[in-house]
């Protein structure tokens, strides 16, 4: 087989394909349900925590610290609500024939792009609350470390079993050449 001659062709700027702008798909709207869940549990555990170290220590007595610290209390866990739902709206996913895109955040917007060569495992989990509502996330590592792992969560879970077996088969056919 004759060798190919090297080549080191400029790349400008207008040939770059710019993966931010392609369209995306949300997530599930009932894994907002699984997150309100969470944080439901998560504040009422804290708020019995904090009840009983309250009364143990009777700092119900001290009048006005006691109530700025529970409106603030109440405050905290409001933004942290709030937080949460702007996090959701702003989560998407796209898979396409050769990599997958996940964007999220809120104060920082982070568009993540993995090609399928990258993957080195997926996997398919469920927690308690989303076996409930009947959704899945699909965890991607890869050979970048932790930094460049995804985990797309509040899929359906023959959503999330079909881009595994997807994703799956092109990591097999990237492999065998």
């Amino acid at each position: 087989m004759p060798k190919k001659k090297f080549q080191n062709d400029a790349v400008f700027l207008n040939q770059i394909p710019e993966f931010e702008n392609v369209e995306t798909t949300k997530l599930e709207k009932n894994y907002l349900k699984v997150i309100y869940t969470n944080l439901f549990i998560s504040f009422s555990l804290v708020s019995i925590i904090l009840i009983i170290t309250v009364a143990n220590l009777e700092l119900y007595n001290t009048g006005t610290i006691f109530e700025i610290s529970l409106g603030l209390y109440f405050l905290f866990w409001l933004l942290i609500i709030i937080y949460y739902i702007m996090s959701f709206k702003r989560r998407s996913y796209r898979f396409r024939d050769h990599d997958v895109i996940y964007k999220y955040g809120v104060i920082y917007h982070t568009n993540v792009l993995i090609p399928f060569n990258r993957i080195q495992h997926i996997a398919l989990h469920q927690g308690l609350f989303s076996r409930m509502y009947g959704l899945a996330s699909l965890q991607f590592y890869t050979a970048g470390g932790a930094t460049t792992d995804i985990n797309i969560k509040g899929l359906k879970l023959e959503t999330a079993q079909k881009f595994k077996t997807f994703v799956s088969e092109k990591i097999e056919k990237i492999d065998k050449r």
